[in-house]
């Protein structure tokens, strides 16, 4: 390791910028941190750091690589932490010519408290020490690495995410249209409405611009967006007909092996 081994974050003073920021000084290392009107200007921070950790709105991340690509060195090792994956990677690749690249995409909120078994989605984009040195204090802490090409990854987020958030959004829009009051709703919740709650309930913490721009963004969420609302047009028409039942059955024991496969996963995990 090298004598002067810093860590700088650009956009530090954000919430992720913050829990990267206690992550590594948690492990010993020194870190430099540029946002606006906060801590170092980029110069001095490429000037002094050697990783240097992109913490950056998508809608700004282009203009930003821009502006530190020529202070960017063969010595440097960039890491991103952006929500989608393949755009950000061909700005890295196309803009930054020297230095190692790595994408990342933390699948985790800046508030959790305990990282040991969550996941980081990472795939090297050029040089191999940058992803031996950050794959090697992943497992240190606990967390879980998954490699993926950056369009996979996207592809996946547009369920994972796209849909997922879509789902919430409908939820609780139905929820308001009912006309019953979130009290009522909530002191008859079973168990698994309870569960279902409390993911909503989670919305309250994040930022609806990052999850505007995941939602509109992913190139392949209309493709799931479309195939979920046919599917609730088509099974709300065929469960008003005279196959109801047995329509019903049909598709709920598609859910009981797509459950019954889930199961297996999660032991796995569990064990």
């Amino acid at each position: 390791m090298e004598e002067n081994f810093r860590i700088g974050i650009i956009g530090g003073a954000g919430k992720m910028g913050k829990l990267f920021q206690n992550f590594f000084q948690k492990r010993g290392y020194e870190v430099l941190i540029s946002d606006k009107g906060i801590g170092l200007s980029l110069e001095e921070l490429l000037e002094k750091g050697k990783v240097i950790l992109l913490s950056l709105p998508l809608e700004v991340f282009p203009q930003v690589v821009k502006e530190m690509a020529p202070l960017v060195s063969d010595s440097h090792w960039i890491i991103d932490i952006c929500s989608l994956k393949y755009e950000p990677a061909k700005v890295m690749k196309t803009l930054l010519k020297r230095g190692e690249l790595l994408a990342t995409h933390p699948l985790f909120g800046p508030f959790e408290k305990d990282l040991t078994g969550k996941t980081i989605a990472y795939y090297p984009l050029r040089g191999k020490h940058l992803s031996r040195w950050f794959l090697s204090l992943l497992e240190k802490e606990g967390l879980k690495a998954v490699k993926i090409s950056p369009k996979k990854h996207d592809k996946i987020m547009a369920l994972v995410q796209v849909l997922n958030h879509f789902l919430q959004i409908l939820i609780a829009k139905t929820i308001r249209d009912s006309g019953f009051s979130l009290q009522e709703i909530f002191s008859l919740s079973t168990p698994s409405f309870l569960k279902q709650l409390e993911i909503l309930r989670r919305l309250a913490k994040q930022d609806e611009n990052l999850y505007a721009y995941i939602q509109l963004n992913n190139p392949f969420g209309a493709k799931y967006r479309s195939i979920f609302c046919k599917n609730c047009n088509s099974l709300n028409k065929a469960f008003k007909g005279e196959k109801a039942s047995s329509l019903f059955i049909e598709n709920f024991r598609l859910a009981k092996e797509i459950a019954q496969e889930l199961e297996k996963l999660f032991s796995v995990e569990e064990n």
